[in-house]
């Protein structure tokens, strides 16, 4: 019925045409208004006394004709009785669906079910996925894993970068790792835990080959983010996340710790992140990944050699070799991410690159890298004396003396008071 009365109100349009002698005139619409005849005011003398003013301004009228205003009413009482039949059914089917909620559920999750086995099987025919050999002992042995979200974005392009992971309770259990910033650590520890859950899950894996003992949980802290509606700041949630950690990760667990300590000053966020791994060292003894931009947090290699191993995500420096030569403060001119885990420390996290990549003004960033290369300096005079110290306090005669000072080629003994 709406549609009848729409088309007999669309066919007189026609007529009020032929009585204002207007082929163009059309219908308007103002503030939910419809249908209405706008006339300029100067020509207003030409409407029809019948017809129905509905609204003006300084330059035009609105009219409604009487056969719109008995037409338009008609519709309106029609699209009101839609409303109210439209609302009757949806009661009516939820009252239905009520009845059979359970059931309907049970359905919807069994559909959920096959279509994620069917989508599993989908991808496991692809080619590059292999079937994971499962194991009850402590091991994550992924021959070049790729992560499986990044590798289907970029599977066109052919431009993922695979990786390797080698975790064992008996020998290696712990990966530290460092690297620039955007060089491809968190998406390399989240590939480690989505190829160890899908494998846990029975599905086949992207990797070349994969060994995966059985974990009985993965534990993550990873992001920054406050809390607002309970008041907590983003250190508050990242040491309640790590404190929860903690509490229920085992020696048969998967630990992925991403930059903790960094929400706090360097002190204590170094503080923080070496006693904390420490502990999932020595006490947990839990498969660990732990992503971190402090250098001394590496040194537990050197107190747990068979049991952890510093790694960096690969990177190439490309510097302007006339700005070193004339002394000006450098900012490097480019970062080459090459998205490898490779073995050793990552000096550096340079966030200078990242800062130059967001189009940070170039004079903050030529402050920045002067202020770096200070700063830089000054923790390096301290580890020089600290060495200096650590081999003078080992030596025990004369010999031992000179032999330090060849090897610092040092004349005398250094100050250390200052």
């Amino acid at each position: 019925e709406i549609q009848e009365v729409t088309d007999k109100i669309q066919i007189h349009l026609q007529e009020i045409r032929k009585i204002l002698k207007n082929s163009s005139i059309q219908y308007v619409t103002v503030s939910g208004q419809e249908f209405m005849i706008e006339i300029k005011n100067s020509a207003v003398s030409c409407i029809p006394a019948d017809w129905v003013k509905v609204g003006s301004t300084k330059a035009v009228s609105r009219f409604h004709s009487p056969f719109i205003v008995e037409n338009y009413r008609h519709l309106n009482q029609l699209r009101e009785q839609l409303v109210l039949d439209c609302s009757a059914e949806w009661l009516g089917f939820l009252e239905n669906f009520s009845e059979h909620y359970h059931s309907l559920c049970k359905a919807v999750h069994h559909l959920a079910t096959v279509d994620c086995i069917f989508s599993l099987a989908k991808v496991a025919k692809q080619g590059d996925y292999c079937r994971p050999t499962l194991q009850e002992g402590r091991k994550i042995v992924i021959k070049n894993g790729r992560h499986p979200v990044i590798d289907m974005l970029l599977g066109e392009q052919d431009q993922y970068v695979p990786n390797s992971t080698n975790l064992s309770g008996d020998s290696e259990r712990v990966m530290i790792i460092t690297g620039p910033n955007m060089g491809g650590k968190s998406s390399y520890i989240k590939q480690v835990a989505l190829i160890t859950i899908m494998a846990q899950i029975g599905s086949y894996v992207p990797a070349e080959e994969a060994t995966i003992g059985i974990v009985d949980g993965i534990f993550t802290r990873m992001g920054a983010a406050d809390n607002i509606y309970k008041g907590q700041s983003t250190f508050m949630e990242e040491l309640t996340d790590t404190a929860e950690i903690i509490r229920q990760a085992t020696s048969q667990s998967l630990v992925i710790l991403d930059e903790l300590g960094r929400g706090t000053s360097t002190h204590d966020g170094i503080a923080i992140a070496y006693a904390t791994l420490e502990h999932f060292i020595r006490d947990v003894k839990s498969l660990t990944l732990f992503v971190t931009h402090y250098p001394p947090v590496c040194e537990l290699e050197k107190s747990y050699l068979q049991q952890v191993g510093n790694y960096h995500m690969g990177f190439l420096i490309t510097e302007d070799e006339s700005k070193e030569d004339s002394g000006e403060e450098q900012v490097p001119d480019f970062v080459t991410f090459l998205y490898q885990i490779t073995r050793g420390i990552a000096a550096r996290s340079y966030g200078l690159n990242v800062a130059k990549l967001a189009d940070v003004p170039g004079e903050i960033l030529k402050k920045a890298a002067s202020k770096s290369k200070e700063l830089e300096g000054l923790v390096n005079m301290k580890r020089k004396r600290l060495k200096y110290f650590a081999e003078l306090w080992m030596i025990n005669d004369a010999k031992d003396l000179q032999k330090w000072r060849n090897e610092f080629e040092i004349e005398e003994i250094p100050d250390f008071s200052s």
